[in-house]
């Protein structure tokens, strides 16, 4: 499994990328706007997140559903997503606006899926309950959550491994975001050169993870 760090920077770039008039919060006259902006981003982690509930949640956890984690498929990852929609819209969102919190949430919700096999380790019963079948991956592009501890070597060294494929692609979707990509001050060649060196390192630390025992 990924860990929580790197499903809360999933899920930052999916907002990120789908933010159209993205902008770093900042200290500005429109301080309401930069909280509502960081509450719907902090709410797109949760999301993201939602899938490892069956850690806490008895009911939820493996051992009681047949060796399955029934909280990693497809439709309990659309629960949380289907429901803030419901929310939004008894509260008037409409348009553009709620097509672009449907796209947000979904991505964000199936982020978790997507980064959980690509560890390659545990099998996930996406299409549970219409199929009891679980799903893995023969290789894995993302190492696996070490166990959180201050003293576990592994949850660091993991972790290093695990932002290092993700946060190359967090800086490339932040560079190429409609804004920044409009400043004339930052010539294209230069994006051009950044991102070739962004995708070098995210290349890198993809070889290392494939080469770990699974």
């Amino acid at each position: 499994m990924s860990s929580f760090i790197g499903h809360s920077v999933a899920a930052t770039t999916i907002y990120i990328a789908t933010e159209s008039s993205f902008k770093p919060l900042s200290i500005a006259r429109r301080s309401n706007n930069n909280f509502k902006r960081f509450l719907w981003l902090f709410w797109l982690i949760v999301v993201a997140s939602v899938p490892d509930l069956d850690y806490v949640v008895e009911v939820w956890q493996s051992g009681n559903n047949q060796g399955l984690r029934i909280t990693h498929s497809i439709l309990f990852s659309s629960i949380a997503p289907s429901l803030t929609l419901v929310i939004l819209f008894s509260l008037g969102t409409r348009g553009k606006k709620l097509y672009l919190n449907a796209l947000q949430l979904i991505m964000a919700g199936l982020s978790h899926l997507l980064l959980d096999l690509s560890v390659g380790v545990t099998p996930l019963p996406l299409l549970f309950p219409v199929v009891n079948i679980p799903f893995k991956l023969p290789f894995g592009i993302l190492p696996s959550a070490g166990k959180i501890d201050l003293s576990n070597y592994y949850f660091y060294r993991n972790l290093k491994l695990e932002m290092g494929v993700l946060l190359p692609i967090l800086c490339l979707v932040l560079l190429w975001s409609d804004r920044a990509s409009r400043r004339s001050s930052i010539k294209y060649w230069m994006l051009a050169f950044i991102s070739t060196l962004l995708l070098l390192c995210c290349g890198y630390f993809v070889s290392l993870n494939l080469a770990l025992p699974r």
